[in-house]
């Protein structure tokens, strides 16, 4: 099965919740994982906030606000938030050290079916040379994230497989379409167009 239904974000960065509320405005079933119990507040108020700017913006209605709200788990068990995931976001800090750590662990935890993603600036071919299953990992980069219509962004190594591709671009493509299609006109709209 492609279709990526549930998706696993770690990490409750600006990119992490971002990542999210675009998910979980594309219908998918959000776990956003923070290791700590009290990051977890401030993530849900950082989503919410963001919801709230797009709704007095007039780019997200109140209907969108609540699907996104009910559509995000914060939790800070891994267990939880990776088990049946069908994408794994990798939204933590851009080091690299780090961010190898943080892929090796969730390389133990999820589905050997399921694509990992690092979101970041790295180039694909270094995060895949890091770790032990590079045939597993992409890079997603979110695009224009302060802008009005945020866009994902895919980006393999050599290494990737072609599932793992296939899958995390069917995602974006999945999350690019809902900004557009939510996103856009409510702009066009609020701008007289």
């Amino acid at each position: 099965m492609l279709a990526i239904e549930t998706v696993a974000i770690m990490g409750v960065t600006e990119t992490g919740t971002a990542c999210a509320v675009l998910a979980s405005l594309a219908g998918c079933a959000v776990r956003l994982h923070a290791d700590d119990v009290a990051a977890l507040g401030p993530a849900f108020e950082a989503v919410r906030r963001r919801v709230e700017l797009g709704i007095a913006a007039g780019t997200l209605t109140r209907g969108e606000r609540q699907r996104i709200l009910d559509g995000v788990l914060f939790t800070a068990d891994l267990d939880e938030a990776v088990t049946g995931a069908d994408l794994v976001v990798d939204a933590g800090p851009d080091e690299a050290e780090g961010q190898a750590a943080r892929l090796s662990r969730l390389l133990g935890v999820t589905r050997a079916s399921t694509p990992l993603a690092a979101a970041g600036r790295a180039a694909p071919g270094e995060v895949a040379a890091r770790v032990a299953q590079p045939s597993r990992v992409v890079v997603v980069r979110l695009c224009d994230v302060h802008g009005p219509v945020p866009r994902l962004d895919v980006v393999a190594s050599p290494a990737t497989a072609l599932h793992a591709l296939v899958r995390a671009e069917a995602f974006a493509l999945r999350v690019n379409r809902a900004a557009r299609t939510v996103l856009a006109p409510a702009l066009a709209l609020a701008a007289g167009r």
